[in-house]
């Protein structure tokens, strides 16, 4: 079977890539894609193609280097090398660029996640998942949910102020878990990731009712 998703003008853009270098503002290149079979069928048959508009954008380390996602739901993904000497965040519809200061902190990767409780999520490739990660979204009951560190990963409270990757470098680290109650909107939270990443997230919301989602916004350093 084969599947396609319609991506009008990205090789151009991502063949471009090098002449990007001072932009300091990069926008996915497509505001929706679609996603198709294109496979020959018989007669009296047909496909609907699924088309979604974008989702998200995210950072994330591939092949040891970062690569700015565009990811449009269920029709999956388009990405690219960040420029050459800059650091980039996600955006809304794009990615925020700037120069690298010489020898600072390198950018793994950052972005948005919803972990919904009893999931698990990582910062090193900035995913939900139910399987080994870095973090455990634990529901001990509709009141007690807490974040509990998995798989040698760590967690540092401390002010819960900004304290980006050096502060977070030197910030003192626990195995143990951490209730939400102690972690209010607008907290910064640092972390050791289990493949020993430095890593500092923001709780962006904890939302209402039962179960429970927590939102964050997370940048995991080399």
């Amino acid at each position: 079977m084969h599947i396609l998703i319609k991506a009008a003008a990205v090789l151009a853009v991502i063949a471009g890539a090098t002449s990007e270098a001072s932009a300091d503002f990069i926008r996915c290149p497509l505001d929706q894609a679609r996603r198709t079979i294109t496979d020959s069928l018989p007669s009296g048959w047909w496909t609907t193609p699924m088309i979604n508009r974008l989702s998200e954008t995210k950072v994330q380390a591939i092949g040891g280097k970062p690569a700015l996602m565009c990811i449009y739901g269920s029709s999956g993904s388009i990405q690219r090398e960040a420029p050459r000497g800059q650091t980039c965040r996600a955006a809304r519809g794009g990615f925020d660029c700037q120069a690298s200061g010489g020898g600072g902190p390198r950018t793994s990767a950052t972005g948005r996640l919803d972990i919904p409780q009893t999931y698990l999520f990582d910062l090193d490739r900035g995913a939900v998942t139910r399987n080994g990660a870095d973090f455990w979204f634990q529901a001990e009951t509709r009141a007690l949910l807490y974040l509990v560190p998995q798989n040698g990963a760590r967690i540092g409270v401390g002010n819960r102020a900004n304290r980006g990757a050096a502060g977070c470098a030197s910030a003192r680290m626990t195995r143990d878990r951490v209730s939400l109650s102690d972690l209010p909107v607008g907290s910064y939270i640092c972390a050791k990731t289990n493949e020993g990443r430095i890593s500092q997230f923001r709780i962006n919301a904890l939302s209402g009712g039962s179960p429970k989602t927590l939102s964050i916004g997370f940048t995991t350093w080399q």
